[in-house]
């Protein structure tokens, strides 16, 4: 018949098997939550980075290894990452897709690059800003605001 050679022994087996089922889901539910919750807190602080370069609160950002001032279209699209990772935010509440979150993040990885371009963009344009931007590091005014490093 079974193991022990009762059909009750087969029937608590069957119990044992079910009800390490449903822990091992209850288990994959708290891990999950725990992952989703620890992701929203990582992309919360990321959220709060974009949002005050896009309201103005950091006024510079270092290329290389000169500072410049950060342009109306770098906040644009600095405004545009932040609204992304709070879509990204809002859909990990709700659910955890695994492929949707990276293709999400493979989107912003875009956004931010297309960002660095522009930063590029402006050091290879900048010429006399350089020397502005030097000054205005000099002068005791600069002190305010700070600098995306």
């Amino acid at each position: 018949m079974g193991r022990c050679g009762t059909i009750k022994g087969k029937v608590s087996l069957i119990v044992l098997v079910g009800r390490r089922i449903f822990e091992l889901r209850q288990f994959v539910k708290l891990d999950t939550q725990r992952l989703r919750t620890r992701t929203i807190e990582r992309l919360d602080r990321l959220f709060a980075v974009a949002t005050s370069i896009a309201s103005g609160d950091v006024r510079w950002q270092r290329v290389g290894r000169d500072k410049q001032p950060i342009t109306q279209k770098q906040r644009q699209m600095w405004a545009h990452v932040a609204a992304h990772i709070a879509a990204i935010m809002g859909n990990l509440a709700t659910q955890y897709d695994e492929k949707q979150f990276e293709a999400d993040l493979a989107r912003l990885e875009v956004l931010v690059d297309e960002i660095k371009g522009q930063s590029k963009g402006q050091e290879a344009g900048a010429g006399a800003g350089k020397a502005a931007c030097k000054e205005e590091s000099s002068s005791p005014a600069s002190g305010q605001g700070r600098v995306l490093r």
